[in-house]
């Protein structure tokens, strides 16, 4: 009762406050008979969505502002109000965004060409390193920053040709922090966006923004609550709104990270302090208590605006002061607001500033800006992610050039500076109960656009448990890099064992080369067809065991003609939320370049991914078959592993043909980054099939397991615990983290 007695008081004090200014501020018509108002808002990342809510207070309490000095995400809010875009506009763009996309990792691989979703991408990492003067270097930011860039340029859309930021309806500061000399950067003219962008480069985590010799990130290093530019500015008062977060125990202290980590907190809090202190008694503090909101819990940025809000308005009695009356509040807000959400008849579409890559190939990932096309901001936003999602660029940048007769949209991509020879480094691990670890270490090289119409040079080196070594070229036809020839050298060698009815007897060292041509066609995002030529010699001996276990030649010599569909839509690799996969191969050998082997060989998969309230259901289906001839040791069929069969231990059962369907569902049990899609998993999976002639003679007869999974994506990569067992007395507890060892059945492609 007594908090809602408060309650009604607080109300009806604001409602009076808002009918009733304080007659020395009502009647104001010019700036000069009533206080220049200077407004700050503090950085904080995520948390600086309150600062909606104090301008949306503002807003009701009638009080024009007359500068405005932003830090951060602070700057991002205070470039947007001084545009001229409403609290209540800005509210509802924000609401709308999608911070998973924005921020995280969302929709990123619905993007990308069929060819980037296929070919070899590291599990445990999102490191793109460059190559240049023997060393590697990265991008500079471990963050997709191109996003955040849309999102900006898309608020303040029609200020951006406006390069003076004291020309603006509300005049305008951002700070940022020059990494090179270590000042502190008061962004005043330019493009408005990079503005808001480089006062909120956090280091490592976003790339920073080059402007001259100058390398500008975060601003909250060196003011974090700017109370001193804004009074330089306009302030003969200033509302200075600060995002203030419980601080750490001792407790929470207790490792190295988490000290680094607090390290910059107290650095920003120091001058936070500093700026604060500087406050008179004739301007106002606003502090935002926001409790357990960090700065990166973007997913919480519905709850942080009405923080901001319920802190702006416990100190109402002291903004009233401020306020104007209604008919200067409205001529003020009229003369300051601006809609940049009109849409612009596009009269031209423009390519510009590449060195190597094609602007035929950029121009067809442009879907919406087209010539005597109607567009919004958010439509041009849409087609630079897309441009981006080509894998080429570093940042996409845009601008509309209005000219008298027409508006012409152009695109200028900025390539990888640390470019074009790329190298990513990947590591997978498995273990099972049998004592047998398998370990892989794997470095991919990637020489960019070597030919006109986007070639590539791509080498791999894999050591450990399975070793490959390739080399290959892939060569586009046309700009649209629809069709392509793709030949390549191979090595792979495997160590497998050999089991006889479940029990282990032998290891067999498996040797492959080959030689390989083949031509492609990529049909959208999602679809990929190849046909091939293939010359191959390959080595199957004893390493240890009982020999003789496996029948054939142990040195043959192949020519063979391979044939591959593949069909992907799943967000992510390894424990899809949805999406579908659908992948089939055929290989034919002959004699007709000396080939020592004739048979045909036919393997397909299917997997359906269902979404349920943030968990999965899995149904698959597949299998393999002799379609002629007799299958050599080496292109038997395997079965058997956490991700074929889980229950029985790695290629545990070989033959001549099988079979395999069974679904799992996923629970999502708890949340380790939401915004990159990082969580743990609790499973059940039923799995039932046949393997036919089989190496050990046992009958073929129908198997059916159950296995219980824990799985996650995290910032380490995905990772698989399973204990499953079969109905033919089998069981198994399996781990797989990073890249999976590989099992040798086209089951492989699902993680």
């Amino acid at each position: 009762m007594k908090h809602t007695l408060r309650s009604l008081l607080c109300m009806v004090g604001i409602s009076l406050l808002l009918a009733n200014p304080t007659p020395g501020s009502a009647g104001n018509d010019q700036v000069g008979s009533r206080p220049r108002i200077g407004l700050v808002l503090g950085g904080g990342g995520a948390k600086g969505a309150a600062h909606i809510g104090v301008l949306k207070v503002l807003e009701e309490l009638r009080i024009p502002i007359d500068c405005v000095a932003g830090t951060s995400m602070g700057a991002l809010v205070g470039a947007t109000f001084a545009a001229g875009v409403p609290p209540q506009v800005i509210e509802s763009q924000v609401l709308a965004v999608n911070w998973a996309e924005t921020v995280g990792t969302e929709g990123n691989r619905d993007r990308m060409s069929i060819r980037q979703k296929l070919e070899s991408r590291p599990y445990t990492n999102s490191l793109d390193l460059g190559v240049r003067n023997g060393g590697l270097i990265g991008s500079g930011g471990f963050l997709n920053t191109q996003s955040i860039d849309d999102l900006l340029r898309t608020l303040v859309a029609g200020a951006r040709d406006t390069s003076d930021f004291d020309a603006l309806p509300i005049p305008f500061r951002a700070v940022a922090t020059d990494m090179v000399s270590g000042n502190m950067v008061v962004l005043r003219d330019g493009d408005l966006s990079v503005a808001m962008r480089a006062s909120m480069a956090v280091p490592g985590a976003f790339t920073p923004v080059i402007v001259g010799d100058q390398v500008l990130a975060d601003g909250g290093q060196m003011r974090n609550v700017p109370v001193d530019i804004a009074r330089a500015m306009c302030g003969d008062v200033i509302i200075a709104v600060s995002l203030a977060t419980p601080p750490p125990t001792a407790q929470d202290l207790s490792s190295g990270l988490a000290l680094a980590a607090r390290s910059l907190d107290v650095m920003i809090d120091a001058n936070s302090r500093a700026q604060l202190a500087t406050l008179t008694d004739r301007d106002v503090s606003i502090v935002v208590q926001m409790g357990d909101i960090g700065s990166g819990s973007f997913e919480r940025v519905p709850d942080a605006i009405p923080l901001g809000r319920a802190a702006a308005l416990a100190k109402a009695a002291e903004l009233a002061r401020f306020s104007v009356s209604p008919e200067e509040y409205r001529a003020w807000r009229q003369r300051i607001t601006r809609d940049y959400s009109k849409p612009l008849h596009v009269a031209g579409v423009s390519v510009v500033g590449l060195k190597q890559v094609s602007p035929e190939y950029v121009q067809e990932a442009i879907e919406v800006t087209r010539p005597d096309a109607e567009v919004t901001p958010r439509d041009i936003a849409s087609d630079a992610r897309r441009i981006f999602s080509l894998g080429d660029f570093q940042s996409v940048q845009y601008r509309v050039v209005d000219t008298p007769a027409a508006q012409t949209v152009e695109f200028h991509p900025i390539e990888k500076s640390w470019g074009p020879n790329f190298v990513n480094f990947d590591l997978g691990l498995g273990w099972g109960n049998g004592g047998d670890i398998g370990l892989i270490l794997r470095a991919e090289h990637r020489r960019a656009w070597i030919t006109a119409l986007g070639g590539e040079w791509h080498n791999v080196v894999q050591i450990g448990t399975d070793v490959e070594l390739q080399s290959g070229l892939y060569l586009p036809l046309e700009a649209r890099q629809r069709y392509f020839i793709e030949p390549y050298l191979r090595m792979n060698r495997y160590f497998e064992d050999i089991y006889n009815d479940g029990e282990r007897v032998a290891t067999y060292d498996f040797i492959e080369n080959y030689g390989q041509v083949d031509f492609g066609v990529n049909l959208g995002k999602e679809a990929q067809l190849r046909a091939g030529v293939r010359q191959s010699w390959n080595q199957t001996k004893l390493d240890t065991g009982a020999p003789d276990l496996l029948p054939g030649k142990s040195n043959t010599q192949e020519s063979d003609l391979v044939f591959q569909a593949k069909y992907d839509t799943r967000d992510v690799v390894g424990l899809p939320g949805r999406g579908n996969l659908l992948v089939g191969r055929y290989l034919s050998s002959g004699s007709w370049l000396g080939g020592d082997e004739s048979y045909g060989a036919a393997e397909a998969m299917a997997l359906v991914v269902l979404p349920f309230r943030g968990d999965a259901l899995n149904i698959f289906g597949g299998g393999g078959l002799d379609v002629s001839g007799e299958l050599p040791t080496y292109r038997r069929y395997r079965v058997g592993g956490i991700l074929s069969f889980p229950g029985m231990e790695r290629q545990q059962l070989r033959g001549d043909n099988y079979w395999l369907v069974g679904t799992n569902y996923n629970w999502r049990l708890a949340e380790i980054q939401s915004l990159f899609d990082q969580a743990l998993y609790g499973g059940l999976r039923l799995t039932t099939g046949r393997v036919g002639g089989r190496i050990d003679g046992v009958d073929d007869n129908l198997i059916t397991g159950l296995a219980l999974t824990l799985s996650g994506r995290t910032p380490i990569g995905p990772f698989l615990l399973s204990l499953g067992g079969t109905d033919d007395n089998s069981w198994a507890l399996q781990l797989a983290l990073g890249r999976p060892i590989r099992e040798g059945s086209i089951f492989d492609e699902i993680w």
